[in-house]
């Protein structure tokens, strides 16, 4: 039961840093809008129609005898999204980062060794989470350093806030605990 305690309490934790994060300057570094965009999103259209997905280019085929832009770039387009955040994403986010805190409260519940050792698994998770997409785009689409080290440290973040409240909850007890 504590360690579900410590899951839920965690996971609200974690979700208030993230949106305070993206409340913040933090939340739009190396984010720019997109010049033109009325022109932009009318391409997109006649282009992609209803084919909403994510859309790389160059694509595959360039380089062999297919076309080449000489510019790269990955688009996620979506025709019908809405304007503004929906209830429906707030409460995914919220119930993936209450999932993500009950999973690392399960692997510090068996961690020996008190807060200490607790603290440092979540930052050790943290890292983790935070290197595993975020440095692959910027090595793979080119995403910039400056995107990719804020949405990092927002990752990582948000371990090390859910770490500390899983810790004081779990408290001083040693191993495996329900």
């Amino acid at each position: 039961m504590r360690v579900l305690m410590a899951g839920i309490l965690g996971g609200i934790a974690m979700y208030v840093w993230a949106s305070v994060a993206h409340l913040t300057p933090l939340g739009a570094v190396g984010v720019r809008p997109v010049p033109n965009e009325a022109v932009a999103v009318a391409t997109l259209k006649l282009d992609l129609g209803e084919a909403g997905g994510v859309y790389v280019f160059p694509g595959m085929t360039a380089g062999k005898g297919g076309p080449a832009t000489g510019a790269a770039g990955l688009i996620v387009y979506s025709p019908h999204a809405p304007l503004t955040l929906s209830p429906r994403q707030l409460g995914v986010e919220f119930g993936l980062e209450i999932i993500e805190s009950l999973l690392l409260a399960a692997a510090a519940a068996l961690v020996a060794g008190g807060f200490g050792a607790r603290l440092g698994l979540a930052v050790l998770v943290g890292v983790i989470a935070a290197i595993t997409t975020n440095l692959s785009y910027w090595n793979w689409y080119g995403f910039t350093l400056d995107y990719t080290l804020a949405t990092g440290f927002t990752e990582l973040m948000k371990y090390v806030i859910a770490g500390l409240v899983i810790a004081l909850v779990l408290g001083r007890r040693r191993g495996a605990q329900t």
